[in-house]
């Protein structure tokens, strides 16, 4: 049996942790979705615009993740510092929006 370089499971930590931000935003994505379709009804321009900034940010987070996904990999191999949380932030943003958008699905009239 050969060791691994590194104090990790190649693979398969990284990956598991890139898979669990991969669902996270594909299901950020569909609640901020499917609460636009429902605001639709009640304010088609805020629908639409919330509708455009969730789907800018969807786009950001990818990109960011999957950035970051090959950094830490690449750190891990030479055992060096982990990739910073800028991810975090930007997820906040996203998870903020999808509450903001269900308010006002709450709030406005139809």
């Amino acid at each position: 049996m050969t060791r691994s370089p590194g104090p990790w499971d190649p693979g398969l930590q990284l990956e598991r942790t890139t898979l669990a931000w991969r669902r996270t935003v594909i299901s950020g994505y569909g609640a901020s979705l499917l609460i636009g379709r429902l605001l639709l009804d009640r304010s088609p321009v805020l629908a639409g615009t919330l509708a455009a900034v969730t789907t800018a940010l969807v786009a950001v987070i990818g990109v960011l993740a999957s950035r970051r996904s090959r950094a830490a990999d690449a750190r891990l191999r030479r055992n060096d510092v982990l990739p910073d949380a800028r991810l975090f932030p930007v997820m906040s943003a996203l998870m903020f929006l999808a509450g903001v958008m269900a308010l006002f699905t709450v709030v406005l009239p139809r």
